[in-house]
């Protein structure tokens, strides 16, 4: 074999191992930048994961709040839509604002659904005041709260 022939043996290896060394420096930089990205990736489904939770948290405590405030303002609520509607029906049927209503409203007022108007329109009446009294009482307790943690004792 000639020199020549030799020669260019050699640069097609040297080509070939150039090559090889090239492909596996990009594998192994493609592999550590999957890893990278895997890692990322992995953080970021963790971190949505994290926050997922704890957003369901949050919607679960101001549901909670809110079915504790509507169970207690529930009731308050419905005895002033009751207070309403019953004024109005008893405006209507009892007291209508015609002369043969001023006419018949003696009579009216003893009739069932007009006792019972009535007693709705007072009852309601009077457990809204209360509603006032409790709802001004708490505000009050609750701006007023002094501290009950006694003071450190400074003999000792």
């Amino acid at each position: 074999m000639s020199s020549r022939r030799l020669k260019k043996i050699e640069k097609v290896i040297e080509n070939l191992l150039i090559k090889t060394e090239t492909e596996s420096n990009e594998n192994e930089n493609e592999i550590i930048e999957t890893q990278d990205e895997d890692d990322e990736l992995q953080n970021i489904v963790h971190n949505s994961e994290y926050f997922l939770e704890r957003i369901y948290n949050i919607f679960l405590y101001i549901q909670n709040v809110f079915k504790f405030i509507f169970g207690v303002a529930g009731i308050y609520l419905m005895w002033i839509c009751l207070h309403y509607f019953a004024s109005h029906l008893y405006i209507k049927f009892c007291v209508p604002t015609t002369l043969m209503g001023f006419i018949l409203s003696p009579f009216m007022t003893a009739t069932p659904h007009c006792q019972g108007l009535r007693w709705v329109v007072y009852n309601a009446a009077n457990m809204i005041n209360n509603m006032w009294i409790v709802c001004g009482t708490w505000v009050c307790s609750t701006l007023l709260k002094t501290n009950t943690v006694a003071p450190h004792d400074m003999s000792s």
